[in-house]
């Protein structure tokens, strides 16, 4: 792609920006430091921004953490191919997030900076915990990590193939660029500057998203209502494809169970409804997500029609599958709308990320850490976000000379959700009914059963692929009903407070 002056001062732009917020969340961390005084530790103002996140805070860093460089251009790439369907996912998404917050937020929120310290706290909150109990959450940190990683890795990979596309650099350089910019600015605000800069990147990608349909409309012969109208006249408007309504109904369960575990149990979006300032505002923030969420994927969706309307209606020969977009963009849209653009899949690719590396911090700092001296925190949080980051970079990097590791990355990051939703449900929604501890060995038991049942219905069973998490999530709760029920018969300690 050759980008004019214009369009390269809009992506520095971009970046100045960035940077700008970043510093202005530094700034206000300290002062809000210097009013609180002692009454809140260094690591929650880094990473729960001293509970002042605020509403349209979170439900813009929530929204611009569902969307990857890669969503920004596969979900328009699978209207092109299908048609509305994939609205079933988002449907039950929009269904979940109520779910969340009857269920799920009351049982966590105020128990901690992460969800593996709620969850081994418990229903019952304990403050101080056993031996026992610590190890189990050390143990689901470092199984978390390690998913998040390869999840990280992948949305980071997908954002840099497009970017060294773009701009004619090499996909290592790239993915450096990338990660680099999102490194630095984590470190002058944590979790404020997180949350900060979200809020510009899903303005800036949900702009280009509306520009695109605009363009689009600009270089055809055709008009905006006309492709419109001609993709509703083929059919690409329908919600069902395959078996139809069950296709459809399978798609909504899929979504409901796959947003209970990235929106519920995920310290990705848990951080930042812990950090703001009571359960009601959190509440609030994931309703208000849920319709953000619904809104930006309809604004996608509709552009995959356009852009199936604009190839068909000219004739036009169709480019490779993960080009259908990108061609567009570096063939047809004008200065300043294709710096927009390239801006746009920085932002989807970065916001993303940045909550990835955040959150992967605070868990190894709170959960395998167990930090208390404040000044340990202060000198090593640097390395920490380092490390992490370095280690996207390399995974990132080796995944590109892997065939098809974009798809198998996503599917690994997708299906490593399923054991904590699990735990989470046995553990704290149906505590009535199974009494499990949080040990090392339940933790263990937990990904075998989940990884069990996903693997049954995917090898043996054959059921509808979109419900192998629900599989998992199954077989699981069954084996801890039926440890609870064993633990009962033979009178086991039950799990107390130190």
């Amino acid at each position: 792609m050759q980008l004019g002056q214009i369009d390269v001062a809009v992506v520095v732009a971009y970046i100045i920006f960035i940077f700008s917020i970043a510093f202005g969340a530094r700034r206000f961390m300290k002062k809000q430091s210097l009013i609180e005084g002692e009454t809140t530790s260094p690591i929650e103002n880094h990473y729960l921004a001293g509970k002042s996140i605020t509403f349209w805070e979170a439900l813009l860093s929530i929204i611009a953490t569902e969307f990857s460089a890669m969503a920004f251009l596969t979900i328009p790439t699978y209207v092109y191919f299908e048609n509305m369907s994939y609205v079933r996912f988002v449907v039950g998404a929009f269904l979940s997030r109520s779910i969340i917050s009857v269920y799920f937020l009351p049982k966590i929120h105020g128990k901690g900076l992460t969800i593996f310290e709620a969850l081994a706290r418990g229903v019952h909150g304990y403050t101080r915990l056993t031996k026992e109990a610590l190890l189990g959450r050390k143990t689901f940190a470092f199984f978390y990590i390690f998913g998040k990683v390869i999840g990280a890795s992948v949305k980071l990979l997908g954002g840099a193939l497009l970017i060294s596309e773009f701009l004619h650099i090499s996909l290592f350089l790239a993915i450096i660029v990338i990660a680099s910019m999102t490194y630095f600015y984590i470190m002058l605000g944590g979790l404020k500057a997180v949350v900060r800069t979200d809020m510009l990147q899903a303005t800036i990608f949900i702009f280009g998203g509306i520009m695109a349909h605009f363009v689009v409309g600009k270089i055809s012969s055709f008009s905006w209502g006309e492709l419109l109208a001609f993709g509703f006249e083929q059919g690409k408007f329908s919600f069902f494809s395959g078996n139809g309504f069950f296709a459809f109904f399978y798609g909504i369960i899929a979504g409901v169970v796959y947003d209970a575990a990235t929106h519920g149990v995920d310290q990705d979006v848990t951080q930042k409804l812990f950090g703001v300032k009571d359960i009601e505002v959190a509440k609030k923030v994931l309703t208000w997500s849920a319709i953000g969420s619904l809104l930006v994927n309809l604004l996608f969706l509709f552009l995959g029609v356009i852009l199936w309307a604009y190839y068909t209606k000219h004739s036009v020969s169709i480019p490779p599958v993960e080009k259908i977009f990108s061609n567009l963009i570096e063939s047809h849209f004008p200065t300043p709308i294709k710096g927009l653009m390239v801006a746009s899949i920085l932002a989807a690719c970065m916001s993303t990320v940045d909550s990835s590396i955040n959150a992967m911090s605070a868990v190894f700092w709170n959960d395998l850490m167990s930090v208390k001296n404040s000044k340990i925190f202060r000198l090593f949080i640097n390395i920490d976000n380092l490390i992490i980051t370095l280690l996207i970079v390399i995974f990132s990097y080796s995944f590109s000379f892997i065939p098809g590791s974009l798809k198998i990355g996503h599917h690994l990051s997708y299906l490593s959700t399923g054991p904590l939703l699990a735990f989470f449900l046995c553990r704290m929604v149906l505590e009535k009914y199974i009494k499990i501890r949080f040990t090392p060995s339940l933790v263990f038991l937990s990904f075998f059963t989940c990884f069990l049942g996903m693997a049954l219905n995917h090898f043996r069973f054959g059921f509808n692929p979109q419900l192998t998490i629900l599989w998992g999530v199954f077989t699981t709760i069954v084996f801890m009903w039926i440890y609870s029920r064993i633990t009962d018969l033979f009178k086991a300690p039950k799990e107390k407070e130190i």
